[in-house]
């Protein structure tokens, strides 16, 4: 994912990204009715909301190859791949988060009747940018172990052929399978998928790398 937000729970972010006066938290109601209008993206975490920047051309190169990867592998079962388009909601915090891939399988669960935002995520991907690694492997990734249909939470390095792949144990505990070999595969068990390294990474090397992360991010409102 691409962003230029962090969470922030005590005060606004003036353009220096120094911390200013408090305001109170924004509602889930709140952000829906504003996200829904906006003219771009924006997630909610712990009452506050950022917007999304625009990814690299590795990012997008990387979520197409594995998204296309995915849709055809699970086309002929029950599973469908949704692209970052799509929200998803986590269970116990509300927060609303824009993976970069989402696979569902079976009927997918929806908030309310407006089914723009997704509930049962059995995969989650996402692919790193310099400025959103940390969060990806950490807020984040908390976030998404609150929903209890995923089942498998895969992170994608887009300077380095790099994949980590977190699989949900019986015990609710997280097992890391890490793939660097261009010639291994991507085993998803959970919905029947295999990709080669080779072909999630095709293209991506040959474009440019993305910049160092930001230093000062900011909240969505300013």
């Amino acid at each position: 994912m691409s962003w230029f937000g962090t969470p922030c729970e005590t005060g606004l972010w003036n353009h220096k990204g120094m911390a200013t006066q408090s305001r109170p938290q924004m509602t889930e109601e709140e952000y829906l009715e504003l996200e829904r209008k906006a003219d771009f993206r924006s997630e909610f975490v712990r009452g506050e909301m950022y917007a999304m920047a625009g990814g690299s051309l590795r990012h997008g190169r990387a979520i197409m190859n594995l998204g296309m990867l995915l849709g055809t592998q699970v086309a002929s079962g029950d599973c469908s791949a949704f692209p970052s388009d799509v929200r998803v909601r986590t269970r116990q915090t509300g927060a609303h988060v824009y993976p970069d891939i989402s696979v569902v399988c079976g009927k997918p669960e929806v908030v309310g009747n407006a089914a723009d935002t997704l509930l049962n995520p059995k995969v989650i991907v996402e692919v790193l940018s310099p400025s959103t690694s940390d969060y990806d492997h950490g807020t984040k990734f908390a976030l998404y172990r609150e929903i209890p249909s995923l089942s498998d939470y895969i992170m994608v390095h887009i300077n380095e052929a790099y994949i980590e792949q977190y699989t949900r144990q019986a015990d609710s505990t997280w097992i890391l399978h890490e793939y660097r070999d261009m010639n291994s595969a991507l085993r998803i068990p959970s919905i029947g998928c295999e990709i080669a390294l080779e072909q999630v990474y095709r293209g991506v090397f040959e474009l440019p790398a993305p910049e160092e992360a930001v230093k000062h991010p900011r909240p969505a409102n300013l």
